[in-house]
């Protein structure tokens, strides 16, 4: 296993403890050397100066302008909730959908939300929405920040927003680890808006899945990515899980407690930007 800085993340992937470097400055071309003259001779204007280094010609059409392909397997998916909802889930060894059966000791969704889920179906499969666990496509998505800053979302309980961001957990995983070996339509589904808004389009099958997220990852596309949805249907188990991600010192001793007792071995991250407001 690699090594770990104090917040839990392999070297050089944390960025506080290895915060990434400025832009170097760029070098000052050294002046061209003189050429010499020879004694009773006048220098040609040709010979006055060394030859100018032929400039690489800029590279044009889609090649330049296109970024290289995004593996849309490695996206990293994020499921938050809150702490005292923990023990249930390592009780269970997976994360559970809404239909199978998870009872939240503290519910983050609005009640209105909820029922609206188990209503709406999945179109082109048997499902609706609450067969599916779902998952944010960053930690700085709008309907988590509206915890973090405590502000009233439709979509929240009213609770939600009034306690602590740091009494929360993300539980991280990626979108290959998280589908498995599924491969059927449905199996994952990602959406551009929150699932529970009226008009909300899901892509179903793989390819369209796969066609949405590299989109949704491109880097020019954060304004979209704060508002998608990842789906997984059925449950998601514990070992898809990459790690933990926890606020403070004390979330995480809880957490490692509670992951002891189940004889559970996932990493714990402390990251406190990801429990602070976003930055706009």
């Amino acid at each position: 296993m690699a090594d770990e800085c104090i917040h839990g993340f392999d070297d050089g992937l944390c960025a506080i403890c290895f915060p990434p470097k400025g832009p170097e400055p760029a070098q000052q071309p050294e002046p061209a050397a003189r050429a010499s003259r020879v004694p009773g001779r006048r220098p040609s204007a040709a010979s006055l100066r060394t030859p100018a280094a032929k400039a690489p010609r800029a590279k044009t059409g889609a090649g330049a302008l296109s970024a290289p392909p995004i593996d849309a397997g490695a996206v990293r998916i994020y499921h938050v909730t809150h702490l005292d909802n923990l023990a249930r889930i390592l009780g269970a060894g997976a994360l559970v959908p809404d239909s199978a059966g998870a009872a939240p000791l503290v519910d983050l969704s609005a009640p209105a939300v909820r029922e609206f889920r188990r209503a709406r179906a999945v179109d082109g499969t048997d499902a609706v929405i609450a067969d599916y666990v779902p998952f944010l496509l960053t930690p700085d998505a709008l309907v988590w920040n509206a915890v973090r800053e405590g502000t009233p979302d439709p979509r929240l309980t009213p609770e939600a927003v009034e306690r602590p961001a740091s009494d929360h957990v993300m539980l991280v995983s990626s979108v290959a680890a998280a589908r498995g070996a599924a491969t059927a339509d449905g199996a994952v589904a990602v959406s551009e808006v929150d699932t529970a808004l009226p008009g909300a389009e899901l892509a179903v099958a793989w390819p369209a899945v796969e066609r949405m997220l590299r989109l949704l990852a491109h880097e020019q596309e954060t304004a979209r990515l704060r508002t998608a949805e990842f789906l997984v249907r059925g449950e998601v188990p514990l070992e898809r899980i990459a790690l933990i991600a926890v606020g403070n010192e004390r979330v995480r001793d809880r957490v490692r407690a509670a992951l002891s007792a189940v004889g559970a071995k996932t990493r714990i991250a402390v990251y406190p930007p990801w429990f602070l407001p976003a930055e706009d």
